[in-house]
């Protein structure tokens, strides 16, 4: 557990900390001392640290060295954070030219700040780099999804699947052909799987977790704004994230840590296509209340 403390000598009474953390912190009135009244609450965010102007608060786990200063003159404005949102596309077409360990690292290292419950900080990450373990997972996943639409293919399978009343009829034949291409352009020596991207990064966690899926996602979505501002093309590996759960085959490549389960994954490299323009979406569909 984190150890929490407020030094009075230096504390000038402002109440901030009560009033970004009163799960921890109390104050008996206005201008008096604040106290660590539920240190057991505290989840070592460091939001009491960062926000107290005379750093009166010491925490365990927010030592100085870890706190900097934000650089306000290269904040992005709203107009230059929505460009990069808007202009972003899923790439799946990648130059034969691997992806750098050291830009690798800075992906990983932007999505290491995503947010998280209870700052637990539960993502944890395998980049595969490997051209044949990513060929071999590309395969695995094809093969995986060639044996779903066979199974769908059964009548009494598919009515099953039906029953659970997440997809209906039309949709269910849709995957059977969907998935049945995949699997035959891949034995054909195409990948539509993972494309020949040169890395892979998954985005994995502890079953265990509190919103361990939610938590790796938010890593996810930094990861592809990170990549992005450095050059690369991403797509999300939804097939292959689906396969690691729910084929063996898939899950023992990876060698997965006891009880952890792949929640996202990227797919990424330089592009071969770029693209010059960006297209609207549908409005926001926003209810006011």
């Amino acid at each position: 557990m984190s150890t929490v403390t407020i030094d009075p000598q230096r504390c000038k009474k402002d109440g901030l900390c009560v009033r970004i953390c009163e799960k921890v912190f109390a104050q008996t009135a206005e201008g008096s001392l604040p106290v660590v009244v539920h240190e057991e609450n505290c989840n070592s965010c460091g939001h009491c640290v960062l926000v107290c102007p005379t750093g009166a608060i010491t925490q365990t786990d927010c030592r100085p060295e870890k706190v900097h200063p934000v650089e306000k003159g290269i904040l992005p404005s709203y107009e230059s954070m929505r460009e990069v949102i808007v202009a972003r596309r899923s790439i799946r077409t990648f130059q034969n030219r691997s992806v750098e360990k050291e830009i690798i690292e800075k992906i990983i290292d932007g999505a290491r700040f995503a947010p998280s419950a209870k700052n637990t900080q539960s993502t944890r990450f395998i980049v595969v780099q490997d051209k044949l373990l990513l060929h071999t997972l590309a395969s695995a996943t094809a093969e995986w999804l060639g044996k779903i639409a066979k199974q769908l293919k059964n009548p009494l399978m598919r009515k099953l699947y039906l029953l659970r009343g997440e997809k209906n009829a039309e949709e269910v034949t849709r995957w059977i052909s969907q998935f049945e291409l995949i699997a035959k352009r891949m034995r054909s020596g195409s990948d539509p799987i993972l494309f020949n991207a040169p890395a892979l990064a998954l985005f994995h966690a502890d079953q265990s977790a509190s919103f361990a899926e939610a938590n790796a996602n938010l890593a996810v979505q930094n990861a592809t704004l990170i990549a992005s501002s450095l050059g690369l093309g991403t797509f999300y590996t939804g097939y292959l994230v689906a396969a690691c759960t729910r084929d063996r085959a898939v899950h023992r490549l990876l060698k997965l840590p006891r009880n952890h389960k792949v929640y996202g994954g990227l797919a990424f490299g330089y592009p071969e296509i770029r693209f010059s323009k960006w297209i609207e979406r549908n409005p926001a569909i926003i209810t006011w209340m």
